[in-house]
């Protein structure tokens, strides 16, 4: 329950956060500093309206590994995950290796990240890009 709260909006105070769920402000706090002490809690941070910023564009791109390519897949996933608009970076089972999560002002500007970003890296074979029409839950 305190975890939901604080995915919600974790900039309320402890004495809201222990109104809302009716127990005490105390216990709230003990609870909070023991997952941060066991790391349950990793940080504290900010979720940006990326829309608000001109990013309306959403795609998922699923990218193909090359093997041979002096490179390992892992390390090929951290240099994406690096580039500007890149929000998530998965190594993933299947047909495919790897799949982002990008955002940009436009689908062309997606599509000039893939293509003159994503495609030119070392130990990419190939990529499929898809476009977000709509959606319906994201991380809080």
């Amino acid at each position: 329950m305190i975890l939901r709260e604080l995915e919600l909006d974790s900039s309320r105070n402890i004495t809201k956060i222990a109104e809302a769920l009716g127990i005490p402000r105390t216990t709230v706090q003990d609870r909070i500093n023991k997952l941060k002490k066991m790391g349950v809690i990793k940080r504290f941070t900010v979720k940006v309206d990326k829309a608000k910023l001109g990013k309306t564009a959403t795609a998922f791109i699923l990218v193909s590994f090359m093997p041979g390519a002096d490179i390992s897949q892992k390390n090929l996933a951290h240099q994406m995950a690096m580039l500007e608009d890149v929000e998530e970076a998965h190594l993933i089972s299947g047909e495919w290796d790897i799949l982002l999560k990008v955002r940009g002002s436009s689908m062309k500007e997606i599509g000039d990240l893939v293509i003159d970003k994503i495609r030119s890296m070392r130990g990419v074979a190939r990529t499929l890009t898809c476009a977000v029409f709509y959606t319906a839950k994201e991380d809080p």
